[in-house]
């Protein structure tokens, strides 16, 4: 049976470097999320009116949608982050200095 609580640190490095490259790949994310309502932007205003119908209007609409995923995506990771940034912490402290969880 593993031990729930390992030692301060025992799990840590595996744990933090998830976290970094977590947090690397939010930001990635982020990016992409910006770099999509760039081109969204400027396909919707650039483009004459006559050429957003069919497949390129239709091109038009779906980098919004996938902006929004990819935001929605982002905000999910953040939340994810957040929350096993507070769990390597806890780690790193030293047990006496912790709450109890009960």
């Amino acid at each position: 049976m593993t031990n729930p609580n390992p030692p301060s640190g025992a799990a840590t490095p595996p744990l933090a470097d998830a976290l970094d490259k977590s947090k690397q790949a939010a930001e990635t994310i982020k990016e992409a999320a910006d770099d999509l309502a760039v081109i969204h932007t400027v396909l919707g205003t650039e483009l004459p009116e006559n050429a957003r119908s069919g497949d390129v209007g239709n091109a038009v609409e779906q980098t919004k949608a996938l902006e929004k995923k990819l935001n929605d995506a982002a905000d999910l990771l953040d939340e994810a982050n957040e929350t096993v940034e507070k769990e390597v912490q806890a780690r790193d402290t030293p047990a006496t200095a912790r709450p109890s969880r009960t």
